[in-house]
């Protein structure tokens, strides 16, 4: 299995796009950045699992929705928390800001179809790909992941500030594979980090000794970019972990695949 960055950045510019990941060809993770996946792959894509429901991360949804119009014959699921699941429908999905494809019909189907997942079990997104939902400390509705493909664990965080629940889960699964972690700004503004529930460096670091895991990879993501450099000379090491971060393009591999 793989997730493959479409978007990795806190905010937005002419270079740099928000949150989209691809797990593996038939599933994306958030949907911020979504257009700018090439149509043969958008037109695989089945499920869109939303983290939450902040603009960041559902940005694209409604313009991949149209210009999938004319190429999808069944629904495409979009999957996450009821909270999540509930914004978009009252605030963008709502035939004011953008058309309700979930009342939009084709031979019969809608075009979007919502699915609320149950928190702390595990959820077949597809053959040979699991997840597991789990509350993170950050609004809208905002969920943290286990992934598990071929026996193997990956921790994706979301958008969380310091929170506890997903890494306890995480120890009860053994030590995951790799784990994909936010970092928003730099320790000089740490205040402002946990005064809307993201994380810096000393705090990603402090989350990550909860998983009680070391030598393995972390991957971190939502750095707003104009504090890019200076994030990663802070987190140039973590906990001892090898550490890298995710650009656009970059893949990680997990499971036996």
């Amino acid at each position: 299995m793989f997730i493959e960055v479409v978007g990795a950045s806190g905010s937005k510019n002419s270079v740099n796009r928000v949150i989209c990941m691809r797990l593996g060809e038939n599933v994306l993770i958030d949907a911020g950045s979504a257009s700018f996946i090439p149509p043969e792959q958008l037109n695989e894509v089945n499920t869109i699992l939303l983290t939450h429901a902040h603009l960041d991360h559902i940005l694209d949804l409604g313009f991949i929705l149209d210009s999938m119009v004319h190429t999808r014959e069944t629904p495409l699921v979009v999957t996450g928390s009821e909270a999540c699941l509930s914004i978009v429908r009252e605030h963008y999905m709502n035939g004011l800001i953008w058309p309700d494809f979930s009342r939009i019909r084709k031979k019969g189907n809608p075009l979007l179809e919502y699915c609320a997942i149950e928190d702390e079990t595990w959820t077949v997104l597809e053959p040979g790909l699991e997840c597991m939902s789990i509350p993170v400390n950050h609004s809208a509705g905002a969920r943290g992941f286990l992934f598990r493909s071929e026996g193997k664990i990956l921790v994706y965080s979301g958008d969380t500030g310091p929170t506890e629940f997903l890494w306890q889960r995480a120890r009860e699964e053994g030590c995951p594979e790799a784990v994909v972690i936010e970092v928003s700004f730099p320790d000089s503004m740490r205040n402002i980090a946990m005064a809307s529930d993201h994380l810096c460096p000393s705090t990603a670091a402090d989350e990550l000794r909860k998983l009680g895991c070391c030598d393995i990879p972390v991957y971190l993501f939502h750095m707003k970019p104009w504090f890019r450099d200076v994030i990663e000379k802070e987190t140039a090491s973590l906990q001892g972990n090898p550490v890298a971060i995710l650009r656009q393009g970059y893949r990680i591999l997990f499971g036996n695949t």
